[in-house]
């Protein structure tokens, strides 16, 4: 029966305060969005990360007098250095086709013959897809015979490499901004649920209510309101995640905000701010209306 009088008082709590109740739902609602926004633009851009440095390949070039048997004792050879994920043969003919592709056949038309030397492009392990590493197998490769040059993408792999430290410290500072600052709107806004209540709450503490018994219609009126609010955040997710789908659905980084996880964490994340924001506020409450009684 005390349940059910404390819920049924959570609810009539919200229907009289009901401006304070839609301020408080879409304060909620706008912080949550932001909230996965944030978190899914922070994930992406470790992606996108990756994603280049999946690119970085270390390409050597061939001599011109190369034999098949000396190209594939070679491989052999880079095929046994540490970190060597996989390696692709690049023939002259092949070569001057992607050399067309990027720059146009006009480019070779000027030479008799194709200038373009043989190589092989040598894609390692993501861990040692760093300039030192790299460097070091370079160093190694230059001292086998038949490799007339190595090139790896040494100053795009430098402003990664200080980049990748710099957005993962970025985004973990601005998700404890917008977390905390998230918890504070909503207090703040809760407080002007309390604040509508402040009779009823010192009639009840004059009855010799605890604080207990008048805390709990609070909590569960904050436990309501983040539901509701998760709800319109998960339709706003819903919205953006359609409008993002259908602009960029050709782009290689496929950008998703709406998927189980972030539902999953909209609702988490709704009713702690709902609970949370009312139980520090109506706590702090009760402790200013026993100093000043």
């Amino acid at each position: 029966m005390k349940i059910k009088h404390l819920i049924a008082e959570a609810f009539r709590g919200l229907r009289t305060a009901k401006i304070s109740t839609i301020t408080t739902i879409f304060t909620i609602t706008l912080s949550l969005v932001l909230i996965i926004i944030f978190v899914t633009l922070s994930v992406n851009s470790g992606k996108l990360i990756k994603s280049v440095k999946e690119k970085v390949e270390i390409e050597v070039f061939l001599s011109e007098d190369i034999s098949n048997d000396e190209t594939n004792d070679l491989r052999e050879k880079i095929r046994t250095i540490g970190g060597v994920k996989n390696i692709t043969y690049i023939s002259k003919n092949e070569a001057a086709k992607i050399f067309e592709a990027e720059f146009g056949k006009e480019m070779l038309e000027v030479f008799e013959s194709n200038p373009l030397p043989a190589s092989l492009r040598i894609n390692l392990y993501d861990e040692y897809k760093s300039i030192e590493r790299m460097n070091k197998i370079k160093n190694l490769i230059s001292t086998y015979p038949k490799v007339d040059d190595i090139i790896f993408p040494e100053k795009y792999l430098e402003v990664i490499e200080k980049n990748s430290s710099v957005i993962l410290t970025i985004n973990l500072i601005s998700l404890i901004i917008i977390s905390l600052s998230s918890v504070f709107l909503v207090s703040n806004t809760i407080r002007l649920v309390i604040s509508s209540r402040k009779k009823l709450i010192n009639l009840l503490k004059l009855l010799g209510a605890k604080n207990s018994f008048i805390v709990t219609p609070f909590i569960i009126e904050g436990f309501i309101l983040g539901i509701i609010g998760a709800i319109f955040a998960g339709i706003i997710i819903f919205g953006l995640n359609y409008y993002i789908s259908s602009k960029f659905f050709e782009n290689e980084l496929k950008i998703s905000i709406l998927n189980y996880e972030n539902l999953i964490f909209t609702a988490v994340a709704g009713i702690f701010l709902g609970i949370f924001g009312s139980l520090i506020t109506v706590r702090r409450f009760l402790k200013k209306e026993k100093a000043v009684i």
